[in-house]
């Protein structure tokens, strides 16, 4: 895998993400899990990075599957008992079964591609949660873009693109009526969290 060292070595992911969160990275999994509802037995995260949520989910008797095109955070997570998967997400056209599908802070990555992405995840689950960053790095001055370029490039080019409120609720909003869901924006603060759920 050719990324940014963070995405080389789990240890550095978090501290850039703890830095990135200011303090406040566990926040944005407990926005997440609160979301989840009773009858989700089963989870597939989508770029699930340090495995943050597979452990909470294991904790509330959930399952979990995770994919990643990091080698080292899928060996990371298999090492301590998870189903992960290694899978560049920009080629798989199925993806597992579950009750919720989830991605955190890497919709990004796939923005060009959004509703090939959409469609997989509305055929196998039932609802879609959402937390992207929309206040960053990538929005600040001439040092923090380029800083944030280099450490959260997960594959060999550089992403300058990225979402913020206006743009990804836009994007929602083409997707919804294209490919027919409905959804609602749970909070903002530097993640929007979006709950998605399939029209019938």
């Amino acid at each position: 895998m050719s990324g940014s060292f963070i995405y080389r070595h789990v240890w550095c992911y978090r501290l850039v993400m703890k830095v990135l969160y200011r303090g406040r990275y566990r926040a944005r999994f407990e926005a997440v899990t609160a979301l989840l509802r009773e009858q989700d037995r089963s989870v597939l995260e989508l770029c699930f990075g340090d495995g943050a949520l597979a452990a909470r989910c294991r904790a509330s008797g959930r399952s979990w599957i995770g994919l990643d095109v990091s080698e080292p955070f899928v060996a990371m997570a298999r090492a301590q008992g998870f189903d992960a998967r290694q899978a560049d997400l920009s080629r798989v056209t199925e993806l597992p079964p579950c009750d919720v599908c989830v991605m955190m802070g890497s919709l990004y990555h796939f923005h060009r591609r959004l509703p090939e992405l959409f469609t997989c995840v509305k055929a196998a689950s039932s609802r879609f949660l959402l937390s992207e960053p929309v206040r960053n790095w990538t929005h600040g001055n001439r040092v923090q873009r380029y800083l944030a370029r280099k450490a959260t490039r997960a594959g060999r080019a550089e992403e300058t693109f990225r979402f913020d409120e206006a743009s990804l609720t836009a994007a929602l909003e083409e997707l919804s009526r294209s490919i027919g869901f409905g959804y609602r924006v749970v909070g903002v603060a530097r993640d929007m969290v979006v709950e998605v759920v399939w029209s019938k």
